[in-house]
């Protein structure tokens, strides 16, 4: 009995041990750096008009808002920027779709004024043929 219920703590324990992967044929990753970071009103005035396109953007599978996380300062950690986005999409069609879908163009109209700078990062799973 005792052998079993070792048995089953330990699978218990490598079940939770397995990481999960991110499923998306397209990552999109935004970093914006607001023009006035420490602004209460920009930060709530970016954030509306985010979420706003995360609640109606249609191309999007899954979305990710953040803010820098306070990790140990490092040569290589770059946590200048105010906000981080990642959506994931379907397909590089879904992608292209979505830079000239109504709900993204109205988050640029709504926040642009409100950012200094924007780089994005876009990348494929490395089995993809993109």
């Amino acid at each position: 009995m005792r052998i079993l219920i070792l048995f089953l703590v330990a699978c218990s324990f490598q079940v939770q041990a397995q990481k999960s992967q991110i499923e998306a044929p397209l990552m999109h990753s935004v970093y914006f750096w607001l023009k006035n970071p420490n602004s209460q009103s920009d930060q709530q005035a970016f954030e509306a008009a985010i979420q706003k396109l995360i609640e109606t953007n249609p191309q999007g599978i899954s979305t990710y808002l953040g803010k820098p996380a306070a990790t140990e300062i490092r040569g290589v950690v770059d946590n200048s920027y105010s906000y981080a986005y990642f959506m994931t999409f379907a397909s590089r069609e879904a992608e292209a779709a979505y830079q000239t879908d109504p709900t993204h163009l109205r988050f640029i109209e709504a926040a642009e004024h409100l950012w200094n700078k924007v780089i994005v990062y876009d990348a494929v799973p490395l089995s993809s043929k993109n």
